[in-house]
């Protein structure tokens, strides 16, 4: 028989609050700019599970090695044990043999079934044998490399529900994917029917470790007994589980609030850049005769002089000495971590920055200030109370939490703001350590748990982020002491700066814009707790971030086409990019200042990003909504307001490239910055230091305007394409999707009605530069957008309801039954063949794949032809392709020409026959937009006014009200089999070029069916080819091609030269 492990039980009366109290606490930073797009957070439903076999799987792909590594040694004594280990068999030294009969009790174990533990294993989720085996008097559970094994031993326990527990076990992993845990699950039923239950979790083991794990069970729902199983979550590798105990550890608390306590210092010792808040403000502190060189005391606040020792004498008000306090001043802590705190300040705040006479500034810290007393008038200061602000008083909403903090890291900015009515405010200092404690000692501690409705976002990147910031706003007032006992709460919930939920069943890989955050808590937590080790860790973590995904791996993050992928599958370069790049230039410059800097190839990676993916899609200003996701949906969150955060991330990020690539870069960001009105972006801006550096860069002369030029940017792995036309000072987008990009995205009650916007989606920039800015997208018509051929139905907008309604009887497929869908062809993509043309197709269905098309788009210089081809409609629905849905600006009021001929236009629709070309002539002539159509066409016109609210495309939104906007809609009904269209756009074409273009046919139509589609610019002798299908294809007496693709070729003499292909599978 092995020698087995005990481990003693130490006994004690200390109350379980001595565990969670410490005399301060912290608070939040959000980025220092006007955010539009506070994008990472994504909802993580909570778990609901009526049976063990029905619980949802996790899966971890990397195998982490960590060394042998104790939990929390001490919680054993600060708890009082009352009872004996309430499991039978802790040990696993009680086994017989193991049976193979399917109706014994022992089934599922491989060699020695362990008494009073049963086996569940989830047959979904095996491949392979694994073992389950207590032959070693110790539980072993293996499954052997590239397998799959998802289950766990278990038994029923009787327990108190008043009472709390101790759980305590050793674990051993190797070469463990996934996670193992101690579970316990408390249900509770009626008439056999689960009613509610909850699922307690200890600390997860992963990769090859070995611990002995300790954690407080204090059970939530009134029931006389639970399940406790021992968990090997989906993957491969080896689980040990021995010395499994649960006992008895006293009454558990009633759940009242606790509130913060502070009792007379014993001594008191800081450095000469720190300042003590003395403990006790109604007593009256005196430096020792002689020693007023060493230190000085003013309202509260000990302010070292010099360095020494001296006493303190502490006295009633009523003059009675109380004691004599040893104080002790130590040198200034001028380390190298101090000063990136420092530079972190000067980052989310910049007070360094501040000038009176600059109007932003002026302005910004009166709006701060406002704030900070608006939320001082209205703080609870009931520490009986259990939240701080009648608005946020729901703390099971983890928003709330959040939000708390933040205000109080909003408070820490103004005490460090010269400028503000609260600089250094004692009073204030106190009012937000006090406060931080008290959140620390009773909402985000150690010993909580992400349970409930509570959404990991909150615990892992929110409030972390405004501890963190608050922190480091009022670092001078944190001991070392301080500041490690408050980041212990985020080391609990947020051990590994590479994964998200590690506290949690299925985990996940944080990237992207959500692994910036991570940095934005990890590297700060390292900075303040003085650590080398973890701020190597946490710098090392972002490096994923500066590689490359493959081409076509459906990956997340960047391409080097410029593509940005997130959410799995979605384009989101002007969203969560924006969140990455803005969150990281913060991160860099700090980080460019430590041991850790990046070398050069990171920081050309990141030029990469700046010049391929997000330059390309910033025009007049704005940054396309293409490339925005769901936060088209977001009143604040306009084009214009997601270019100024993109600039803000770009700007920061450009101060540390070499100077002939930083003067380039801001020379074209300030040439963008010229299409917004100073004032109000810099208004935008929320950090004195955001604030200045643009200032700088608007009056440095150095600096050299550089307009965009002409250029034409193929984004294959996220299916857009965009064009900037110089000459004709306009630009075009369009939004495709296929097998690998979802055709839109609706979470969180955002973008409900995003349905076709991936469909082929045409946007036109022209001079109107508040065309797609100002409330275009809770007016315009959804079920018509630009460029889309779809069925005319109604739909259903996409809320949360909605999907939980789906999900009742769909499941997994529920988002595809709501409408967000990949296609099934990959016959999707575009070729360039220089910066004026370009080549792209998709082969479409909708969603329901109810309607089909080939949809083409050709570029030639200032005129992009339109393409559609082999329409069909499976059932009976009105189908349409919509030419243009474009909003008429009253101030510039478009005139109608069709034909030639002006045509007055009222709210009802207008059809017209035998149509060749059809013009929106503007006002002033500037925003003309013509229409070319390759043979005689029926349309249908309509001028309407149409309204809508922000709170109808997000439900978010408080705005209700009703906003009309009036559209000018142009569609071609699609009424018989294998229909087509063909039409040339000319965008900023006055009407004397537009009347000789109606004459020229520069560009002819070869084909367009459902086999090939084939443009002929006869100006530049350019021939561009769609071809669907495999197999020989005769384009002309010279040229058969043999695979389906894209092609692009140009005449030299009698040879056609391919300029650029794109080989497409053949659907």
């Amino acid at each position: 028989m092995k020698h087995k492990k005990y481990y003693p039980y130490i006994c004690s009366s200390i109350l379980l609050a001595c565990l969670l109290w410490s005399p301060t606490v912290l608070a939040d930073e959000d980025s220092s700019g006007t955010t539009a797009l506070p994008m990472p957070q994504e909802i993580e439903p909570p778990q609901q599970i009526t049976d063990l076999s029905h619980q949802v799987t996790s899966q971890n792909d990397v195998a982490v090695t960590t060394t042998e590594k104790e939990g929390d040694p001490d919680l054993e004594s600060q708890v009082t044990l009352t009872g004996e280990n309430l499991l039978k068999n802790p040990q696993f030294d009680q086994t017989s043999p193991a049976s193979t009969t399917s109706t014994d009790k022992d089934k599922g174990w491989s060699k020695e079934a362990a008494e009073g533990w049963q086996v569940y294993k989830d047959s979904k989720q095996i491949v392979g044998s694994p073992q389950i085996d207590a032959s070693e008097q110790q539980l072993t559970m293996t499954n052997e490399a590239g397998k799959k094994l998802r289950g766990c031993v278990h038994q029923t326990v009787a327990i108190n529900p008043e009472k709390q527990y101790l759980v305590s076990f050793d674990i051993e992993t190797k070469d463990k994917t996934g996670q193992a845990f101690v579970r316990v699950i408390e249900e509770i039923k009626e008439n056999n029917t689960l009613k509610e239950q909850r699922l307690w979790l200890s600390p997860m083991a992963t990769g090859t470790m070995k611990k002995h794990q300790e954690k407080l069970y204090v059970p939530k729902l009134k029931v006389n007994q639970i399940k406790l199983e021992l968990f090997y979550e989906t993957g491969q590798g080896q689980v040990i589980f021995d010395n499994i105990s649960l006992r008895e550890a006293g009454d558990k608390s009633s759940g009242a609030i606790k509130e913060v306590t502070h009792s007379l210092e014993e001594r008191i010792a800081l450095s000469l850049s720190k300042k003590h808040l003395l403990a006790i403000p109604d007593y009256i502190y005196q430096v020792a005769a002689g020693a007023n060189q060493i230190v000085r005391i003013d309202n509260g606040t000990v302010e070292p002089l010099q360095e020494g020792h001296t006493l303190l004498e502490v006295f009633t008000k009523e003059g009675q000495k109380i004691a004599d306090l040893p104080l002790e001043v130590t040198g200034k802590d001028d380390s190298e971590m101090t000063a990136l705190i420092s530079q972190w300040r000067q980052m989310i705040l910049g007070a360094d920055s501040y000038s009176v006479s600059n109007p932003a500034m002026q302005a910004l810290n009166q709006k701060l200030d406002d704030s900070v007393t608006k939320n001082l008038n209205s703080l609870v200061n009931n520490q009986k109370e259990a939240y701080l602000w009648e608005d946020l008083k729901d703390f099971g909403k983890s928003s709330h939490m959040t939000a708390t903090y933040r205000r109080l890291e909003e408070m820490a900015k103004q005490v460090n703001s010269p400028a503000s009515k609260y600089y250094q405010d004692t009073a204030l200092i106190r009012l937000i350590k006090d406060k931080l404690a008290w959140l620390h000692l009773n909402y985000y501690n150690p010993q909580k748990d992400i349970e409930g409705n509570a959404n990991w976002w909150d615990y892992e990147i929110g409030t972390p982020r405004a501890i963190v910031n608050t922190l480091t706003l009022l670092y001078p007032y944190f001991t070392q002491d301080e500041i490690k006992a408050q980041t212990k709460s985020i080391s609990h919930f947020v051990p590994d700066p590479k994964q998200f939920r590690s506290t949690l069943v299925n985990p996940f890989k944080a990237i992207g814009g959500n692994l910036v955050d991570m940095g934005r808590v990890k590297i700060i937590e390292a900075l303040l707790t003085q650590d080398d080790v973890k701020l190597k860790e946490s710098i090392e973590a972002l490096d994923t971030l500066f590689e490359f995904q493959r081409d076509g791996s459906k990956g997340e993050g960047f391409y080097k086409d410029g593509s940005y992928i997130d959410h799995t599958n979605v384009a989101y370069t002007g969203a969560y990019g924006n969140v990455l790049i803005d969150g990281l230039s913060q991160l860099i410059p700090l980080i460019q200042a430590s041991p850790m800097a990046l070398n050069a190839q990171k920081l050309e990676v990141i030029e990469h990003w700046i010049e391929k993916s997000f330059f390309p899609l910033l025009i007049h200003g704005e940054l396309m909504d293409m490339s925005r996701g769901r936060s088209i949906s977001r009143e604040n969150a306009s084009s214009r307001m997601a270019a100024l955060e993109a600039l803000r991330g770009i700007l920061r990020l450009s101060q540390v490239l070499p100077e002939a690539n930083k003067n380039r870069i801001q020379g074209q960001l300030k040439s963008i910055l010229a299409f917004h009105d100073k004032e109000r972006m810099l208004s935008s801006l929320s950090s004195y230091y955001d604030i200045n550096l643009f200032e700088q860069v608007l009056a440095n002369e150095v600096i050299k305007l550089m307009p965009m030029s002409t250029n034409l940017s193929v984004f294959q792995n996220m299916d857009k394409l965009a064009y900037y036309h110089t000459d004709k000072d306009f630009g075009i987008a369009l939004s495709m999707h296929s097998n690998r990009t979802l055709n839109f995205e609706a979470m969180n009650n955002e973008n409900t009605r995003g349905w076709y916007t991936g469909d082929g989606m045409f946007y036109l920039y022209n001079h109107d530069l508040t065309h797609y800015s100002d409330k275009y997208w809770p007016t315009v018509n959804p079920l018509k957008m630009p460029g889309t051929t779809e069925a005319e139905g109604k739909r259903e907008d996409v809320t949360d309801d909605y999907l939980k309604k789906l999900t009742i009887d769909y499941k997994e497929k529920a988002k595809e039954e709501a409408g967000m869908s990949t296609l099934p062809s990959s016959f999707v993509g575009a070729i360039k063949g220089d910066d004026k043309t370009a080549l792209a197709a998709m082969d479409f269905q909708n969603w329901d794949r109810t309607v089909s098309a080939k949809k083409a788009w050709g570029i030639f210089d200032d005129r992009i032809v339109f393409l559609g081809a082999g329409i069909q409609s499976t059932k009976d629905q009105a189908v349409s392709t919509t030419i243009d849905q474009r909003k008429d600006n009253s101030e510039n009021p478009y005139r109608l020409l069709v034909n030639g001929q002006e045509v007055s236009l009222t709210n009802d629709t207008l059809e017209k026959d035998h149509v060749t070309s059809v013009l929106l002539l503007s006002q002033d002539g500037k925003n003309n937009i013509g229409y070319l159509f390759d043979k005689p066409t029926t349309l249908v016109f309509s001028r309407q006014e149409q309204s809508g609210r922000w709170s109808d495309i997000n439900k978010g939104s408080t705005n209700k009200e009703l906003v009309t906007q009036t559209f000018i809609t142009i569609s071609q009904r699609h009424q018989q089999a294998n229909d087509t269209y063909a039409y040339t756009l000319l965008p900023n074409v006055s009407q004397e070029d537009f009347d000789k273009a109606r004459t020229e046919a520069s560009i002819e139509v070869l084909r367009n069916d459902s086999d090939l589609q084939i443009l002929h610019d006869h100006k530049q002798d350019l021939w561009t080819v769609v071809n669907y299908h495999d197999g020989p294809q005769r384009i002309n007496d010279q040229l058969t091609l043999e695979k389906a693709g894209l092609y692009l070729y140009q005449k030299v003499g009698n040879v056609f030269k391919l300029l650029s292909k794109d080989l497409l599978p053949s659907d």
